[in-house]
């Protein structure tokens, strides 16, 4: 086995940006090849080490480890995807101890073939460009009203809160319904008063539609946008 600080990779940096906007956290990383997780040996492996958050620690940690392992994914190349079985994800909380949890490249494969469509569910409201919703929605309803619906819901929102300026997504959670897996991608929109507004979408495992989401209320206090 034989480890090595991978920090300088152009992947490694696109991943150290977003999980510093996200979470507001110092992100570190090390390569380990042909070395050994659990049972399993000859293993090589990518850890990220998550530290120094204000918010992490008011976040399901779970979720934050879900969303942090697909973020390193969908940075890395397709020649570095190939290089690694495993991306470990460990994150240090404020009460010192430290929460990992090691993620297969399969399973992270199969997260990363539903970002598409959670990144055009948001940009198609960010935008106000609702008919672009409509290829993507599989509730059960149909999807031009629930388009319509969706864009009079936002429209009377940017109109007391300003046009949305931002989203990101900060968790994943997995489900089960009847036979199949679901992840669920946590978002948040913010306005240009500065009030945020939860949101969660749900995908099915190999699908590329939205069958269920959620939007919540507006946050009562906006962030500090400086």
């Amino acid at each position: 086995m034989y480890a090595c600080d991978s920090g300088v990779s152009p992947s490694d940096k696109k991943t150290k940006k977003k999980v510093a906007s996200i979470y507001l956290a110092e992100t570190s990383f090390e390569d380990i090849f042909n070395g050994t997780l659990a049972e399993k040996e000859n293993i090589n492996v990518k850890n990220v080490y998550v530290a120094q958050s204000p918010i992490l620690d008011t976040l399901n940690t779970n979720f934050s480890l879900n969303n942090i392992a697909a973020i390193t994914y969908e940075n890395l190349s397709n020649e570095e995807r190939n290089n690694y079985d495993y991306i470990g994800v460990s994150i240090a909380q404020k009460n010192k101890e430290n929460v990992p949890f090691s993620f297969s490249i399969n399973t992270l494969e199969k997260i990363n073939a539903t970002k598409e469509t959670i990144y055009q569910f948001a940009e198609s409201i960010s935008n106000a460009s609702y008919k672009n919703l409509e290829p993507i929605l599989a509730t059960g309803l149909v999807p031009t009203q629930e388009a319509k619906t969706i864009n009079d819901y936002f429209t009377e929102t940017t109109a007391s809160a300003g046009a949305i300026i931002n989203y990101y997504y900060y968790g994943i959670g997995e489900g089960t319904h009847e036979t199949s897996t679901y992840y669920t991608h946590m978002g948040t929109f913010v306005y240009g008063n500065g009030m945020t507004q939860n949101f969660h979408v749900n995908i099915l495992e190999g699908d590329t539609q939205v069958k269920g989401y959620n939007i919540n209320p507006l946050n009562i206090d906006p962030v500090d946008l400086k």
